[in-house]
């Protein structure tokens, strides 16, 4: 089986996906693919300094803050970067699932964006971990240094709750307490992942 765990900004679903790895899972965080693409990719980078300049960028090391501010304002600025990166990220989520596969431990994709890549497809089950924007945003304030202005044009930038409640095949409500949200990814883990396991 192969897994996707999505969720706007401060949902939990890290949290999630972190509890399906003590199970056995084998996590594997869009976040962190995205991060190699940018480190790794020298065509990449240079179409960042093109299509963004070189205040983005702190000699060659990239400033994601920087780059944040600019593409969670502008909706245009943000389509621009999903469509250049997307590619990469969809060929080595691929390759991450293969290896997973063949070492027959489940994959888990932990990615804020399945729905907004159009990417559900690649998932035998999505389960959207989500809460009320005003709750995440307060969440994700503790945990990141952002301001809750920023977080919120983040927020905004992502599909609505109501949108990825409606696509997905599992829909965790996380508005509680951290050990109600381990009891609800445990009922999901022990009846629908781990039997086909």
């Amino acid at each position: 089986m192969i897994v996707g765990v999505t969720g706007n900004i401060g949902s939990g679903k890290s949290t999630v996906s972190a509890l399906f790895a003590d199970h056995g899972a084998r996590v594997i965080e869009g976040d962190a693919v995205g991060r190699q693409v940018v480190e790794q990719s020298p065509n990449f980078q240079k179409w960042l300094r093109s299509r963004f300049g070189d205040s983005i960028f702190h000699g060659d090391q990239l400033d994601r803050a920087a780059l944040g501010r600019i593409v969670f304002r502008d909706e245009a600025a943000r389509d621009d970067l999903n469509r250049e990166i997307w590619p990469y990220i969809r060929d080595i989520l691929q390759q991450e699932i293969n290896q997973s596969l063949a070492d027959r431990v489940i994959p888990v994709v932990d990615a804020a964006l399945i729905y907004e890549w159009q990417d559900e497809q690649r998932y035998d089950v999505v389960i959207a971990v989500l809460c009320e924007p005003k709750v995440a945003a307060e969440r994700a304030a503790k945990r990141m240094n952002l301001t809750r202005e920023e977080i919120l044009d983040r927020y905004r930038m992502q599909l609505p709750v109501e949108t990825k409640a409606a696509r997905a095949d599992i829909v965790l409500w996380n508005e509680g307490t951290v050990d109600e949200l381990r009891r609800k990814a445990m009922e999901i883990w022990s009846n629908r992942i781990q039997p086909t396991a």
